[in-house]
C-alpha cells in the first residue's frame, strides 16, 4: 500500500472507530471523505551555526596570514565554472565541490551587533529588537496552520510571536511514547503483557468512550464558562494532534543514525536532520530549525573552529544525502547562517572574537539562482555596498543586513505579501537574490 493510501486509510479508520470526533469540523469532513492531503510543499530548513562562525575560513576566504593562519601556506580556492570560493580549511573542499550546484553564498552581511542574542534574533527574524517570529515560524503559520508538527524546533531561534506553536522534538524515543502511550517498550506487534498496558480490543473500547465523552462535552460547550470552553478546545486540539502524530510513526526509521559522525565527533545535527525529514515525509511538518554548536571560539580557534565546521558540514551533507535517498531532496529550501562572524585576526589566546560582518548560504536543488556567490567584503573583511538589483558593487547601493536576507527569504517562500508577514514588516529594500524582482 502506498503512503497516500496509508494516510487515507488511517483517517477512514478514525471515522469508523469514532476517534475523529475530536477533530476540527473541516478535518472531520475530510477524514470522512478519505481525502486528507498532507503538506507536500517546500520544506524550509533553517540551520544555525551557533556562536558566530568564521566565514573568512569558510565561504568568504581571506588569504592574509594576519587574518588566517592557513594563508601562510595556501591560497583561496575557487570552484571551476562558478563564482563560489572557499578557504582550504576543515572539509571545505569536499563540501563546496559537492554542493555548490545547489548553493547561493551571500557575503558581506552586517549584523550590526556583536551580542549573541541580538545577532541571533536579527539573522533569523530580520529584526534586532525582540518581538518578531523566526522565518521558520512564519512559514509554518502560513502553510501549516492546524498541523501538529508544522514547526519542528531543535533549540535554535524559535520565537513565534504567537503566530504558531513549535514542537521541541529531538528524541524519537519520546515521540514514540507520545504516539503509543499504551506501550511499556518500543517495538513488537500484537499484544504482549511485557510491552502493553492493555489489549488492542480494550484500547478500542477506552478510545471509543473517550471520544463519546468528548463529543458530549463539546455538545454542552455553549453553556460553559469561557474558560471551560477554552480548556475544552485545547484538549480537543491535543487529541487531534496525537491522532495525527500516528502518521509520523510510519516514517521515523526504526534504526536511527548514530550521534557520532564520520570524523568521530558527537554530532546531534545528523539525528535532527533525520527526524525532521521524517516529519516532512509524514505531511505534518512545514519548517524546522536545526542547530550545530561550538562556533564561539575565543581561544584555540583553528582547531576548535575546524571541528565545528566539520560537524556542520557533515550534518548538511547528511541532510542532502538522506533527502535524496528518500526522494525529497527537490523539496528542500535550506538557509544556513550564524549569529555573526569572527574577527579578521587572532587575539592573545589564538582565538577570534565577535565580528558583525557575516554570511548566509541558501540551498535548493539545482536552483536557477544557485551555483554562485554574491555580496562583497574588503581584504580586511569590511562589508561593501551593492546594487539591490544587480548585486554589483555600487557606492550608492545598500549595505546588506539580515533584514534584507529575511525579506528575500519571505519572497522566495511566497509569503512576503501574506497578512501574517505584513504584521511583522521588515522595512527592508527588496534585494534580487533569487531573480524574483
Amino acid at each position: 500500500m502506498n503512503n497516500g493510501m496509508n494516510r487515507r486509510r488511517f483517517l477512514q479508520l478514525l471515522v469508523a472507530s469514532g476517534l475523529a470526533a475530536g477533530l476540527p469540523v473541516s478535518l472531520r469532513a475530510r477524514a470522512a471523505e478519505g481525502n486528507f492531503t498532507p503538506y507536500s510543499g517546500p520544506f524550509f530548513v533553517s540551520i544555525e551555526a551557533g556562536g558566530g562562525w568564521d566565514v573568512t575560513s569558510f565561504c568568504d576566504p581571506k588569504a592574509n596570514p594576519a587574518i588566517n593562519h592557513w594563508a601562510s601556506t595556501q591560497g583561496v580556492q575557487t570552484i571551476s565554472g562558478s563564482s563560489v570560493t572557499y578557504a582550504p580549511f576543515a572539509h571545505n573542499q569536499r563540501f563546496f565541490s559537492n554542493l555548490h550546484p545547489h548553493m547561493l553564498v551571500v557575503n558581506g552581511i552586517d549584523a550590526q551587533t556583536n551580542a549573541h542574542q541580538a545577532g541571533q534574533r536579527y539573522n533569523w527574524s530580520g529584526r534586532l529588537a525582540e518581538g518578531y517570529p523566526s522565518f521558520a515560524a512564519l512559514a509554518a503559520a502560513v502553510y501549516g496552520a492546524g498541523l501538529p508538527l508544522a514547526y519542528l524546533s531543535n533549540g535554535g531561534y524559535n520565537q513565534t510571536a504567537g503566530v504558531i506553536n513549535y514542537t521541541l522534538m529531538q528524541d524519537p524515543g519520546a515521540l514514540n511514547k507520545l504516539v503509543y502511550q499504551d506501550q511499556f517498550l518500543d517495538g513488537g506487534s500484537g499484544w504482549d503483557a511485557a510491552k502493553y498496558f492493555h489489549r488492542q480490543s480494550t484500547r478500542d473500547i477506552i478510545n471509543r468512550h473517550r471520544a463519546e465523552r468528548l463529543a458530549r462535552l463539546q455538545a454542552a460547550q455553549p453553556h460553559m464558562a469561557s474558560r471551560m470552553q477554552a480548556a475544552l478546545n485545547q484538549f480537543a486540539a491535543a487529541k487531534d494532534g496525537q491522532q495525527l502524530l500516528e502518521l509520523l510513526a510510519q516514517y521515523v526509521p526504526q534504526t536511527l543514525v548514530d550521534y557520532t559522525d564520520a570524523d568521530g565527533y558527537w554530532n546531534p545535527l545528523l539525528r535532527q536532520a533525520q527526524i525532521a525529514l521524517a516529519a516532512y515525509q509524514s505531511g505534518l511538518c512545514v519548517s524546522t530549525d536545526l542547530v550545530a554548536w561550538g562556533f564561539d571560539t575565543h581561544a584555540n580557534h583553528d582547531a576548535d573552529h575546524a571541528a565545528a565546521l566539520m560537524r556542520l558540514q557533515n550534518g548538511v551533507e547528511y541532510l542532502w544525502a538522506e533527502a535524496g535517498r528518500l526522494g525529497i531532496d527537490d523539496k528542500l529550501v535550506v538557509m544556513i547562517s550564524s549569529d555573526f562572524a569572527r574577527t579578521p585576526g587572532y587575539n592573545d589566546g589564538n582565538g577570534k572574537d565577535h565580528w558583525p560582518i557575516g554570511s548566509t548560504i541558501f540551498m535548493s536543488k539545482n536552483a536557477s539562482w544557485a551555483n554562485r556567490s554574491v555580496g562583497l567584503t574588503t581584504a580586511t573583511h569590511e562589508a561593501q555596498t551593492v546594487n539591490a538589483q544587480t548585486l554589483a558593487p555600487d557606492s550608492n547601493g545598500i549595505l546588506l543586513q539580515p533584514k534584507h536576507i529575511q525579506q528575500a527569504m519571505r519572497e522566495l517562500a511566497g509569503i512576503a505579501g501574506h497578512e501574517l508577514s505584513q504584521r511583522f514588516p521588515l522595512n527592508a529594500e527588496s534585494v534580487n537574490l533569487f531573480g524574483l524582482l
